[in-house]
């Protein structure tokens, strides 16, 4: 899929390019890894993941997900939600326990019934914010056309020996933006090992037991639905200051984890910036 995306953005050199019944123009990136120059601040996109490991169709939906990450780089920021049916657990093979209660929360706000699909800084395309991962590179592609309305600053300082993590956020917003606005901040891990089903014909049983789980979230840090920043909105130039402390589970590595935090809107839950930085 993600090579297909590409060669329709090529095309937008002839300024085409057809997504979601959208017209839509190349997107902006800037510098390594799309990321911006120093001190420049780039709009970045969320996408929220829903799968398990007892979805055989999810490999495909992680498999996107990566490749997009690799085509966007740190303009991507995803997070993997573990939730539902296909995210229960059962014996022998899928022991391990990947849900969480923010993303329970997520999952039935939104009414996810079906995996994999995602949502795209929880936007709404032809009506539901609710996409197959086929619709993902198109709509974070048009998300990426805007302009940064906000910028996150991610500090953090984590204590191997007791695994305690502060994690302090900025966020400045860089034009007006009407309220409420909210920061919603979450731990994610990478690189973790354990069976997952699958449609792969290599695997005869449907299962694979070595397989890798990307961008897992572990715990919300404040809420499954962040903390009010202003009731109001903001004005430009307007920052905003959090601070919070949580103590990683013995179960994590942390050399793997990421603090996402996103800034969106009271007022339709959209996604105005997010933010990622790795633990280490």
């Amino acid at each position: 899929m993600i090579r297909k995306l590409i060669t329709i953005l090529t095309f937008l050199l002839s300024g085409l390019f057809l997504a979601s019944c959208d017209i839509i123009e190349e997107p902006k990136m800037t510098g390594p890894g799309h990321n911006g120059h120093q001190g420049e601040v780039v709009r970045k996109v969320l996408l929220e993941e829903f799968t398990g490991h007892q979805c055989p169709n999810c490999p495909d939906g992680a498999q996107e997900a990566a490749d997009l990450k690799a085509f966007f780089g740190d303009r991507l920021v995803i997070m993997s939600i573990h939730a539902g049916f296909f995210a229960r657990t059962t014996a022998p093979h899928f022991l391990a326990d990947y849900r969480t209660t923010a993303g329970n929360n997520i999952n039935s706000y939104f009414g996810i019934s079906y995996n994999p699909v995602g949502m795209v800084n929880r936007a709404g395309f032809s009506g539901s914010p609710i996409l197959t991962p086929s619709a993902w590179g198109g709509a974070i592609s048009q998300i990426l056309q805007q302009e940064p309305q906000a910028g996150i600053e991610i500090s953090l300082n984590y204590q191997s020996i007791s695994r305690q993590l502060n994690a302090s956020f900025k966020t400045t917003a860089l034009e007006n933006i009407q309220g409420p606005i909210y920061l919603a901040v979450f731990l994610v891990e990478n690189n973790i090992m354990s069976p997952q089903q699958t449609n792969d014909p290599q695997y005869p049983n449907g299962i694979k037991e070595n397989y890798i789980h990307m961008h897992v979230l572990r715990t919300d840090i404040n809420g499954p639905w962040g903390e009010e920043l202003s009731e109001i909105g903001a004005g430009a130039g307007q920052a905003f200051m959090k601070n919070y402390n949580i103590t990683l589970d013995q179960g994590w590595n942390a050399t793997y984890c990421s603090v996402i935090a996103f800034v969106y809107s009271g007022t339709n839950l959209e996604v105005i910036q997010a933010e990622e930085k790795k633990l280490f």
